[in-house]
């Protein structure tokens, strides 16, 4: 990798962190959705803050590397080389997470409640009739969903198969538009959706309504960001500190109106302030990630390399330890302030270690 590009290797591996911690934070948090996987007896609002506020830029943030690395990879190694490393890198683990890890994890919501049938039976029965999940693994589903139309476009038009790269700064007219058509379709979406309605009946591709077109939307803003040679040497890298304000000020505004989706979220201007606060916070809360990452992480040290290559296993394997540990400490006596820390850390430590493990076979180091 071009050595000034590896903050986005690092960036990629603290967001998936930050995905661990969200899905840790929603087991303490009050309101948690009634079938979150275990819920604690003990809860505290401040988790519910941190998920709300978790939740909406990290999956922008992955489906833009996402799309950053994509034409570049498939101009070099052509359509069928590309997804030959897609099919071994996705396809793979996306199947193998749904039969074998999504559900132990659904499993668990039955288990922490006592209503636990026994396993074989829950598997063949209750997982794929009532309570079919992918998990974590639609994220995989839908990325191969960007993969499929980003190699439609380069069959048919002669131009992505010899782009030609230029550095070009974006005008303020980009993050406007952006945001503004990304805020259109959330709202326009959530009035036939509710704005964490999950669509689980087709089995292949699972995905959030309102957020589906938007994680689209970042990933073909990660193929032109590419394109233009963001972060590059002469190219755009956006300012920390503009940035960093932007996200913070777009939080606190975004925050109240999220709350007020539960009391109130059939009023059109509640729902109005929810989509175009979700989009800014999304959009200035990743570009001020990129300004951090760029100036202070853009290392490849033996730590940072390490995490890096174990992120896509913890990512992989975090949820079944995740909602197994936390049924654990259920018994534990304490605070969730407790309990949360060492969830998230040892669920961290164990999934790395367990990659950097599994990573030793060269099959398995193929595949994760």
């Amino acid at each position: 990798m071009n050595k000034r590009l590896y903050f986005l290797d690092n960036l990629r591996g603290i967001t998936i962190s930050m995905v661990v911690l969200l899905h840790v934070f929603l087991c303490y948090m009050k309101y948690a959705p009634s079938w979150w996987y275990v819920i604690n007896p003990e809860q505290s609002m401040l988790f519910t803050y941190g998920v709300i506020l978790i939740d909406v830029p990290i999956m922008p943030i992955m489906f833009f590397i996402a799309g950053y690395f994509s034409l570049s990879s498939m101009q070099k190694h052509g359509v069928y080389d590309f997804w030959a490393a897609k099919f071994r890198r996705i396809v793979i683990p996306w199947v193998l997470g749904v039969f074998f890890l999504a559900p132990p994890s659904m499993y668990m919501i039955l288990l922490s409640r006592g209503k636990a049938p026994d396993y074989i039976g829950f598997w063949f029965g209750q997982f794929w009739k009532s309570m079919f999940s992918q998990s974590v693994f639609w994220f995989l589903g839908l990325l191969i969903v960007c993969y499929l139309i980003l190699t439609g476009c380069y069959n048919m038009f002669e131009n992505f198969k010899s782009i030609r790269r230029e550095s070009k700064k974006p005008t303020v007219i980009l993050p406007i538009l952006f945001i503004a058509i990304t805020s259109a379709i959330f709202l326009g979406m959530n009035q036939f959706f509710a704005i964490d309605k999950w669509v689980t009946d087709y089995y292949v591709i699972i995905f959030q309504p309102v957020r589906v077109f938007l994680y689209l939307l970042y990933f073909g803003l990660g193929v032109l960001a590419w394109k233009r040679r963001w972060f590059e040497t002469a190219g755009f890298t956006p300012k920390l500190i503009p940035w960093l304000i932007l996200s913070v000020l777009s939080a606190i505004t975004y925050l109240p109106f999220k709350l007020l989706m539960a009391s109130r979220g059939t009023e059109l201007a509640i729902q109005a302030g929810n989509a175009i606060g979700f989009n800014i916070f999304a959009f200035t809360t990743m570009m001020a990630c990129f300004a951090l990452f760029k100036h202070l992480f853009n290392s490849d040290g033996p730590l940072w390399k390490s995490f890096s290559a174990s992120s896509y296993g913890i990512y992989l394997f975090h949820s079944v330890v995740v909602y197994y540990g936390a049924y654990f400490l259920l018994k534990m006596d304490a605070s969730p302030f407790v309990k949360a820390p060492i969830l998230f850390i040892g669920s961290i430590i164990i999934c790395w270690a367990l990659t950097a493990l599994l990573k030793k076979s060269r099959i398995v180091s193929r595949i994760i």
